[in-house]
């Protein structure tokens, strides 16, 4: 993808790649989708989320990159010689820029883009926010595979979580109880506030299981109790299809590696969904950005919950959810 002009066009890009991915893969799409780790900057550490940790993965996945690592053409550069004094970094021939999103408030009375810092220091202040107008701009970064004398990734997070303590603790620690009465069905009841699955001995193997009993507490996140999404509807519905999207993609944005892809049942039970979700974000490319939006927030609850998160960074991750929320309003409203 070139620069994006406007939010829609990068949108659109990032709805039809998603698309092409779901038409391809179908539910195979997450079982490579972070083979390398959540995306992060190459140079600060830090970690996309949102729109932008699902277009680069999408890319990385895309593109065969198994490397997490992503920079700017500065920091390729590095001319003030802080990012990495001591190495000399080219980028290869032909290497192709991915375009992540940064939205930041611009102070109509100076005439000054300004830093988030400076906006809720400006409000706090007693300044309006009528004073203030949010724009976007589209920068571009390239992968660690593509830049010779990067040094090696280095292991940062701990692969070996194992995955049956993980959800029982999920399971206590949200309040919701996982009931082994499915029969041939795995699904979370609203109503009951439980998970209902069949036996350890239905599933292809252990892990598949806890996959599962995974994408059904992802699903119990949007109880009114704890991240209050709209609804779930009733299945077969765009409401339940919707939903089911956001738990696929849930995993995506947690905090350890989930390296499975579903078992032979979610691929049956499922089917009829991809279809659905491949219409409505051609349709509607908006649908995929609230998905991830939504998804990234059930993640980010579902880590806190793990333990894999402290709740001064889970308190963090929420602020920046509202403030995302709100700016998302705000642009919708001045369409």
């Amino acid at each position: 993808m070139s620069r994006p002009k406007n939010r829609d066009e990068y949108r659109r890009g990032m709805a039809e790649a998603f698309a092409d991915v779901l038409e391809e893969k179908g539910l195979e799409w997450r079982k490579d989708w972070t083979d390398g780790g959540a995306p992060r900057n190459g140079v600060t550490k830090a970690f996309y989320r949102g729109s932008n940790a699902f277009w680069l993965s999408l890319i990385a996945s895309k593109e065969g990159y198994d490397d997490p690592r992503w920079v700017t053409m500065v920091q390729i550069m590095d001319r003030d010689q802080r990012s990495h004094p001591k190495e000399r970094w080219h980028l290869k021939a032909g290497s192709k820029a991915a375009y992540v999103e940064y939205w930041y408030p611009y102070d109509l009375r100076s005439g000054k883009a300004v830093t988030w810092d400076s906006y809720r220091s400006g409000l706090r202040d007693g300044r309006g926010q009528d004073e203030f107008r949010l724009s976007a701009r589209y920068t571009a970064v390239f992968n660690a595979c593509d830049i010779e004398g990067m040094p090696e990734l280095e292991a940062t997070r701990n692969n070996d979580i194992e995955m049956d303590k993980l959800v029982s603790r999920l399971s206590e620690n949200m309040g919701v109880q996982i009931i082994l009465d499915g029969g041939s069905w795995a699904f979370y009841s609203p109503v009951q506030d439980r998970i209902h699955l069949p036996g350890p001995e239905s599933f292809d193997s252990e892990y598949s299981f806890n996959a599962a009993a995974l994408h059904e507490l992802a699903h119990s996140t949007g109880h009114p109790k704890r991240l209050g999404r709209p609804g779930f509807g009733t299945p077969g519905s765009a409401g339940y299809a919707y939903e089911e999207l956001v738990a696929e993609m849930s995993s995506c944005f947690m905090g350890f590696d989930l390296k499975t892809g579903p078992d032979s049942r979610h691929v049956e039970n499922h089917r009829a969904y991809v279809r659905s979700w491949i219409d409505s974000i051609r349709g509607e490319p908006g649908t995929l950005i609230r998905a991830v939006k939504d998804a990234q927030n059930a993640a980010n609850y579902m880590d806190w919950k793990a333990g894999l998160i402290t709740d001064m960074e889970y308190d963090r991750l929420k602020s920046g959810t509202v403030e995302i929320r709100n700016r998302e309003k705000d642009r919708s409203d001045a369409r």
